[in-house]
Formats: structure tokens, sequence, C-alpha cells
């Protein structure tokens, strides 16, 4: 199996199956990217659109001696971010419409919520509800934490490359995530406690 960045090369030269599969190896993930990003999956359907178009004509211009998911990710961010910026009304939800249930005296950080692995019936749904509510509570969360955190835990990017990719320094992306989380904690014992 050819390599990203072997796509790229042969894209170069003329071969257009190159571009598709980039495109197939890549879609799942970075719609999922998007939809949590903006939290709505026609505008994420859009950015999708257009970040692949920005590859397709910018992908003879791609420094080859770099990895080309952190480029394709940094491409969609920013579609993500120019679409938040000019779109500044942001859909917010009652904390009253949060589901899920807490799991009796189960204790889990929040890290490990958003990376839940669940396999039984019963776990499972549950783990769909807190899905719902890991969501939900990411949705509030200011863009800045939010794309951080999806970066790291949701896509799985070292801190170097969600640097790069944020064009932020790795102190920032740091601290960010710091933030982000205890952020993310107020919010999710918030849905607890209303529960």
């Amino acid at each position: 199996m050819a390599t990203d960045e072997e796509l790229i090369a042969d894209f170069a030269k003329g071969d257009e199956t190159a571009i598709a599969e980039l495109l197939s190896r890549y879609e799942q993930e970075l719609f999922a990217f998007l939809q949590r990003f903006v939290n709505n999956a026609v505008v994420a359907e859009d950015l999708f659109q257009e970040t692949f178009i920005l590859v397709y004509r910018n992908v003879r211009s791609f420094d080859s001696t770099r990895r080309f998911r952190p480029w394709l990710f940094t491409i969609a961010a920013n579609k993500a971010r120019d679409y938040l910026r000019l779109n500044v009304r942001h859909t917010v939800q009652s904390l009253d419409s949060l589901t899920g249930t807490e799991a009796g005296n189960d204790r889990s950080s929040y890290v490990e919520l958003m990376e839940a692995d669940v396999s039984s019936a019963p776990e499972r749904l549950m783990q769909d509800e807190d899905k719902q509510a890991v969501r939900q509570a990411l949705a509030k969360l200011p863009d800045r934490y939010r794309e951080v955190l999806l970066l790291s835990y949701f896509h799985g990017f070292a801190y170097k490359q969600i640097a790069q990719i944020l064009d932020i320094p790795l102190g920032t992306v740091k601290s960010r995530l710091h933030a982000g989380l205890a952020q993310f904690a107020r919010l999710w014992n918030g849905r607890i406690n209303k529960q």
C-alpha cells in the first residue's frame, strides 16, 4: 500500500486516482473531525468538500518532506475556524437536554470518557448516551479549547503536530488542553449534578 506522500507524488505526475485514494483514506476521520469542530453535519460536509478542493488545488505545492495527514488537518481546521468566525452564532443546547446517566460509583476521568471503548449492549447504550453528552459538552467549549481536544483525544495527534496544524506555540497547545479539560470537567459535573 502506497503512503500518503507517495500518492501525492503520483498525483503530481498526473495519476488522478491517487487523490481519490487519499480522499477515501481520510473521508470518515476528517468528516468526524469537522462535524465535532462545528457541531453541524451539513456544514461539516461542505467544509470537508472545501478542504479537499483546496488539497486538490494545492497538492502539487505540497512539501514532500512533511507528512500529509497534519497538512490535511491544518487545512480542515482553518476552514472550520473561518466558518465559525464568519458565523458568530453558535447553536447551544441547554444542559437540561443532555442525555446519559451517572455510572453508579464508577468514576472515570474526562479523558477516559472521551476515549471509552465498550463492548456489552447495556454498556454500549450508556456509552452512546455518554458520547452524546460529551459531544454536547464539547460544543459548549470555546473554539480554541475544542480544537485542541479534538485533535488530541479524538484524532491522536501529538502536541507538536497540533502546534503545527493550528500554527500556535507548543506551550499554548499544552495550556489550552489543560484549560479545555478543566472547562469540560465543569460542564460534565454540571450535567451530573442536574440529573
